[in-house]
């Protein structure tokens, strides 16, 4: 019995060992510009997008980050790659130089981003475009302020602008990767929307704790599981594909302004101030991690066994997963 208590001893000191050595650590970035998105194509090739046409790319995992040629001066908000050929930037105009031009703007590639092709939206006005989400049929919908969608079908060239019930500004969402016809859209106000049918109708969700929480990520793991992330560090989890939202405990009152998950237990939220927290119980306890920064934080995700995190300052911190810790 002795030797069977130590033996359990031993393994439970080396997985808080193992999760003790995993942290996130500093990259350089050779960029002090606001780096808003990442994304990864594989686990090799990957672009970071940000402020003043920052674009940088790596083809080794994220060892090594180098910037591309400037083709714009714009922010570069978003950044989806179809293939190592096919991409997309939703881009932001500098508010003091665009004039009556539309503040948003997409730029397309077919040849790897060694040219871009200017994709403008048919609208008027001064309401940004926040985010671009992917749907069935390779359609794409377009979000953000006043509460507006814009929807591009398959070989189209024109956005075409449906209205919806909330004027709330819209931030996030998502279709899910294994039910493409179920989507999500989060925003301010408490605003979740969630479509059954590929984005043509859209409806509101229950939300069960703070309604009026301002929203900033979703992620999905599946079509059925999934949680919402924003201001002053509350966090929502969805069991029923986003119909009904219920508030889990925080352990920081930060904004969070993303959130990821490796599988149906794990993940990590990051925001304001450096803020990391991280869960391995579908959020049922949330713990803090160390930084190593202060600064904000935009984007968490993760690739193989590799996380990201990027934000203020150029800031890139890099997350290890150990082979043994999972």
């Amino acid at each position: 019995m002795n030797l069977l208590k130590k033996i359990c001893a031993l393994s439970l000191c080396l997985i808080l060992f193992q999760t003790a050595n995993a942290q996130w650590t500093k990259q350089n970035s050779n960029t002090l510009a606001w780096l808003y998105d990442i994304y990864f194509l594989n686990e090799k090739i990957g672009w970071i997008a940000g402020s003043g046409g920052t674009l940088l790319v790596t083809a080794d995992g994220g060892t090594t980050w180098r910037q591309t040629p400037k083709f714009t001066t714009d922010a570069i908000r978003q950044i989806y790659f179809f293939n190592e050929k096919n991409g997309w930037l939703l881009c932001e105009r500098d508010v003091y130089n665009r004039g009556a031009a539309f503040p948003s703007y997409v730029l397309r590639t077919a040849d790897g981003g060694k040219t871009w092709e200017k994709s403008e939206f048919a609208a008027t006005g001064r309401e940004r475009i926040t985010k671009i989400i992917f749907g069935k049929n390779d359609s794409a919908h377009a979000f953000g302020e006043g509460g507006m969608i814009f929807t591009l079908e398959k070989n189209e060239n024109i956005w075409k602008k449906t209205p919806l019930s909330i004027k709330y500004l819209l931030l996030d969402g998502l279709f899910a990767a294994d039910d493409a016809m179920r989507g999500i859209i989060v925003g301010a106000g408490g605003s979740i929307l969630f479509t059954e049918d590929g984005g043509m109708q859209w409806s509101g969700a229950n939300i069960y704790g703070d309604k009026r929480t301002r929203l900033n990520s979703v992620f999905f793991i599946n079509s059925k599981n999934g949680w919402t992330a924003g201001a002053n560090g509350k966090i929502f989890q969805t069991v029923s594909g986003g119909k009904n939202w219920r508030e889990q405990k925080s352990v920081t009152t930060n904004n969070l302004n993303s959130i990821f998950f490796l599988d149906t237990a794990e993940g990590w939220a990051i925001g304001d101030e450096g803020t990391i927290v991280h869960t391995t119980t579908a959020g049922n306890i949330w713990s803090e991690e160390d930084s190593n920064t202060t600064h904000r934080l935009e984007k968490v995700l993760f690739s193989k066994r590799r996380g990201w995190a990027v934000g203020f300052g150029g800031t890139i911190l890099r997350y290890d997963l150990n082979k043994n810790e999972r």
